[in-house]
């Protein structure tokens, strides 16, 4: 018997390598024929074994020689952000593949190939098995494809209005006054050091969207944000001990329900609906709870929504985009057209909250990060809201007049150049499943992507990408480069929201006539989708190659929010600099009384090891789960009325002269790790 389980087991061993041998060689000669540069690595990137165990493994592979483990560069998630466009360079082309056993890649950072595969939407579907965790309330217009997709981006795209952006606009500039007042404290002195900068950018995207989205208003917490969180919670034992129905009512006030749902969204990704129904965890059984009491609330708008609707109300409240969807549900029962069900637009919701409030948060979030680094670009920004608002108040302020402004200038510049640096999808999915082999031009050479290939788009790579973006000099102080190996002699890893402006000298010139510009919006073709063919940026600004800039992909998946999240975060980084500007905070290194007392050299010294932590985590404390965001540690900042920053805006020049011996380059070292 035992000889018989030996025999067993070392037949399955020799049946895997085989099997491993032969998949490899396959897939090595589809990668030879395709006439596409490539790698090859002993293990698929999307493998859940390998994602899941990889931290484990990554310590001890860095103790192997760099000649052996040069492969695991093209292996650990998020590897093209963390090496930037130098991955691209040690291969030596923009477009490539990477062979596996398990399959093969595809990566870009060539424009030309990103806008071939995203205009042609049937070669190039969208891997669509990857999004499976996002249908826990129904099925969505990211987890389709086909006919289906087709189903739910005409229901979708139509509420995505004019009308409704007029509500973001309204929203977010009532929450970002109501948040920058939390930050200020109560004498509004700019003398409170503010933590949780990203987690408040969260709070008010999420606000926006319950307003824009849903027709439900949130009041800005008064108290500590989680204590005002907590305290709407009912414990589900409690509710037994005490005799009240459930069923009567909510055990999770709506605030806290979304706030649970998302912060523990992996949970609900990764773990099925019945263990979660039955895992003893309090973390577990609060998540799962959040997850039934958010689609309870849903559940119930919908249904209101559909009564009013029915009874022929017509109001204000329908402009946001639950609303939308209802109504258009509403009016296929008299059409008898086929529409979303009630699963679907729960769905639909979801991931609008869940993609929707990360993204424009994160942007908010980074664009502060950057301009507190950037004195002399904030001061740039403020001269120009000066210029759009004349000193009216932000209840002054009208979205047809101020936002194409805004747009068109330098608060536009600083959020096109923040998503250039920090896109919220770094890795925009495509693919061949369920396609044969296709064609495609590479650098004017016919090659063939290969069937059953995944794709990603190199968004955080093509905008950085010096063959396609006018450079200038690096303007780090001591010479050092923002990203140790990769773009080190020119400034493409750098903020510099200037370059965006097609004035040499950084001002905004806008004619009288161009003021009132409207901002581009989406065209609606004769297939009833609407499809993003009008520029991410202001036409007054610079535009880069067409598949240059893509933060928000590009083609008929293009980000359905695009405009929604544009408005919220122009109108709160205008409310936030208007009057106050944002410094990085030195606790860490001098109490307030010591700042006070130092000389000018002696407060650049002090800014310059908080400017340092801050470079430190943009280059190494982001990582993705839903999109891009800062995960090792946060930024500490002031916000400070205008007129008394207490660092020099030149502050690395000042650096510079000080300390000559540092101005030196950093060259790539041919054992750097990027992982290691």
């Amino acid at each position: 018997m035992p000889s018989s389980l030996v025999i067993a087991v070392v037949a399955l061993v020799v049946y895997c390598v085989v099997n491993t041998y032969v998949s490899f060689r396959q897939n090595l000669d589809r990668a030879k024929r395709s006439g596409i540069p490539y790698v090859t690595v002993p293990v698929y990137y999307l493998n859940r074994l390998w994602l899941l165990t990889h931290t484990l493994w990554l310590p001890l592979l860095a103790k192997l020689p760099c000649s052996w483990t040069r492969w695991v560069d093209f292996c650990i998630p998020d590897f093209t952000h963390r090496c930037s466009i130098e991955v691209f360079r040690r291969v030596g082309a923009d477009t490539f593949l990477v062979v596996s056993p398990g399959g093969i890649m595809m990566h870009t950072a060539d424009p030309a190939v990103i806008s071939q595969i995203t205009t042609r939407r049937n070669d190039f579907p969208k891997p669509t098995d990857i999004y499976r965790s996002l249908d826990i309330y129904g099925k969505n217009v990211v987890s389709t494809e086909g006919a289906m997709w087709r189903q739910h981006r005409k229901a979708t795209s139509p509420p995505f209005t004019e009308k409704n952006n007029h509500l973001v606009w309204a929203e977010s500039i009532d929450q970002a006054s109501a948040m920058l007042a939390s930050w200020l404290g109560p004498a509004g002195k700019g003398d409170k050091t503010v933590d949780r900068v990203m987690d408040d950018t969260m709070r008010l995207s999420l606000y926006v969207i319950s307003r824009a989205g849903f027709g439900r208003k949130l009041e800005w917490p008064s108290t500590d944000a989680k204590a005002d969180v907590d305290s709407d919670y009912i414990d589900h034992s409690k509710i037994k001990n005490q005799g009240i129905d459930r069923d009567a009512g909510h055990s999770m006030s709506y605030t806290y329900a979304i706030h649970c749902l998302l912060d523990n969204i992996l949970l609900q990704f990764l773990l099925p609906r019945w263990l979660m129904d039955n895992l003893p965890s309090k973390t577990v059984r609060k998540a799962n709870e959040a997850y039934l009491e958010w689609g309870n609330y849903m559940k119930e708008a919908v249904a209101s929504k559909k009564e009013s609707l029915e009874a022929g109300a017509e109001d204000q409240d329908q402009l946001d985009l639950l609303g939308q969807l209802v109504k258009g549900q509403v009016a296929s029962k008299k059409s008898k057209d086929v529409t979303l069900t009630d699963p679907e637009i729960l769905g639909n919701m979801f991931v609008l909250i869940l993609a929707g409030h990360e993204t424009a948060a994160n942007s908010i979030h980074f664009s502060m990060v950057y301009l507190a680094l950037y004195p002399q670009s904030q001061r740039a920004l403020q001269k120009d809201l000066d210029r759009i608002f004349q000193g009216r108040p932000p209840s002054d302020w009208d979205y047809d007049r101020d936002l194409p402004a805004l747009f068109g200038g330098m608060v536009g510049a600083v959020l096109a150049e923040e998503l250039r640096l920090v896109p919220p999808v770094i890795g925009i999915p495509k693919s061949t499943w369920g396609v044969p082999d296709q064609q495609i031009m590479i650098e004017g050479k016919s090659c063939t992507v290969p069937s059953g290939t995944y794709i990603s788009l190199c968004s955080s790579d093509v905008q950085r990408n010096p063959r396609y973006w006018p450079t200038g000099k690096p303007t780090l102080p001591g010479g050092k480069p923002v990203h140790p190996v990769s773009n080190v002699d020119n400034d493409l890893e750098e903020f510099r929201p200037e370059r965006w402006l097609l004035d040499d000298e950084g001002e905004v010139q806008i004619s009288a006539a161009g003021m009132n510009k409207e901002m581009p919006t989406e065209t609606v073709t004769s297939d009833g989708l609407a499809i993003n063919e009008a520029a991410d940026t202001s036409d007054r600004m610079y535009r880069p190659p067409k598949g240059a800039y893509v933060p928000f992909s590009d083609g008929y998946r293009a980000c359905l929010g695009r405009r929604f999240a544009q408005v919220e975060v122009l109108a709160t980084l205008a409310v936030i600099l208007q009057n106050y500007s944002v410094e990085l905070a030195v606790d860490q290194w001098a109490t307030d009384e010591q700042v006070i007392a130092m000389d000018e050299d002696g407060r650049v010294e002090v800014w310059q090891k908080a400017a340092e932590h801050a470079r430190d985590l943009m280059l190494n404390g982001l990582s993705v789960i839903i999109s891009l965001q800062m995960r090792r540690g946060h930024v500490s900042m002031r916000f400070v009325p205008r007129g008394q920053e207490k660092f020099p805006d030149d502050g690395d020049e000042k650096w510079k002269k000080k300390h000559p011996d540092l101005c030196r380059g950093m060259e790539p070292t041919p054992n750097w790790r990027f992982w290691g």
